[in-house]
Formats: structure tokens, sequence, C-alpha cells
């Protein structure tokens, strides 16, 4: 009888453990990521701002932006100045989507609050003529915080009509959220003769592919990654620029991220 009791006291909580078991250790990613006082993280003078909730993130952005007019045979209209503004804001919330992160479903939601100004020291996204082969960029990232004033977007062009422009504009606004480049620095790099690849390669050396897989958007401007979601987790609860592995800019404060921790 009395094996009979504790059988049956051990059917009953049984399910209730398993239940209990079933529950992930962070009732949501608001619970484990969020370290911020308030609604948003970041803003001020940046033009960035994240707000975290249960299983939502959502990125607010705040681009204004200047447009070289005059190219080598022609001058930009109106209507081909929005439609330029459209693809780079297309390209800005390339971002969003439900990504799964590590057995859970996280909802990414991108606002940009877009404008344009004839000043270049007013904007913070700028499309430039280029004719030298410059690479776009968004050169205060290396020191990036949520709250910096300086994520100054630059993307060059020789005809914002007719180059990818959303897909370079998708790679930029990852620096922008606080991630780092996963492809190879310096491959074609020299000065006077001298070939400067291998020197800057070791300082900036490029992502293991199974970390940034060729298609994935810090490497190609192709595709988000569930895992770069999670960087960027990582990123605002750390305030700290995110890598794929260690590089020089370990010294100045980033971190190789602890998406690759586990």
């Amino acid at each position: 009888m009395r094996r009979t009791t504790r059988l049956a006291a051990l059917l009953l909580v049984l399910p209730l453990l398993l239940a209990c078991l079933a529950i992930p250790a962070g009732a949501s990613f608001e619970s484990e990521y969020k370290c911020y006082r308030g609604e948003w993280a970041g803003g001020g003078l940046s033009p960035i701002r994240m707000k975290l909730e249960e299983d939502t993130l959502t990125f607010h952005y705040s681009p204004v932006f200047y447009l070289d007019r005059e190219y080598w045979d022609y001058t930009l209209t109106e209507e081909d100045a929005d439609e330029v503004i459209n693809t780079c804001v297309a390209g800005f919330r390339g971002w969003e989507g439900v990504y799964e992160i590590r057995g859970r479903e996280l909802t990414v939601v991108v606002e940009v609050e877009a404008r344009r100004t004839d000043k270049k020291l007013q904007a913070n996204v700028m499309v430039l003529y280029d004719d030298y082969y410059r690479a776009s960029m968004v050169p205060g990232s290396v020191l990036w915080r949520p709250w910096s004033p300086f994520l100054r977007m630059y993307l060059y062009t020789f005809d914002p009509r007719r180059t990818d422009l959303e897909r370079v504009a998708l790679h930029e606004f990852g620096h922008v959220l606080g991630l780092f480049d996963a492809y190879r620095y310096g491959a074609y790099m020299s000065f006077l003769g001298i070939d400067l690849s291998g020197w800057i390669g070791r300082l900036l050396p490029e992502a293991p592919p199974d970390r940034a897989p060729e298609d994935s958007v810090m490497r190609s401007g192709r595709n988000v990654t569930p895992t770069e979601i999670e960087m960027l987790l990582w990123a605002w609860k750390n305030n700290r620029l995110q890598l794929y592995t260690k590089s020089v800019l370990t010294w100045l404060g980033a971190q190789v991220s602890p998406a690759f921790s586990n």
C-alpha cells in the first residue's frame, strides 16, 4: 500500500517537474539581456536607439542624408534623390525578421525616421560620388558605443541609381548597430609599393567560416544570420563593439562576442 502511494505521488509530481525543466533559464530575451534603465538605450547625440521588450528587439534609427547631386555624366533629380534614400532605408530595414537564437525566437523591428539635408556637417549618412574605388564605411564604429555621436555612414558610389546600394546599406548599418566586419582586411592594400596585406591581416584577421559563412551580412552584405542578431544583443548589453575573432580592436574596448562562447 505504501509503495502504491509513493508511486502515485511520483506520477503526480513528475509532470510538474518536467514542465519546470522545459522553461528556459531566462523567461525572455529582455530578462537575459536588458541592463539599461528606462525604455530605450542609446540615443542622445547618437542616431540609433534600442528597445528590448520581452522577445522583441526594436531599433529606431534617425539617418540624416546628404547626397552628392553631381556625377560624371548626370545630375540627380529630386525624384532620383528620394529613390536613393528609399533604397538605403530598405537596406536598413533588411535586418528585420524573426530569428531563432538558442532554441527561442526573437523578433527584430527596425524603425527608420529619415530626412535630408544640404549640409554635410548636419548629416550622418552621406552618399558620395566616388571615382577612386573608396570603400563605404562607418569609421566611428571602431570606438562603438550606443550613445556615440560619431556613427556617420559614408556610402561611396559611381552611380547610386545603378549600384547595389541596398546591399551596401544593409552591411554598413551593421556597424551602426555594433558589429565589426567579418571579411579579410588588407587583401589589396599597399603603400609606396610595399604589400601591407599580411601585416594588416594579422592585426584585423577575418572571421572563421563557422562564425561568419560566406553569405553572412558582415562578410558579404547578403543575409543577416541568427548569430549576428545574438551578437547585437551582446553589443547592447555590454556596450562594446562585437568581433568575430580577436584583433587589435580589443585594445580599443571591442570584444570577441560572447555569442561564440558556447
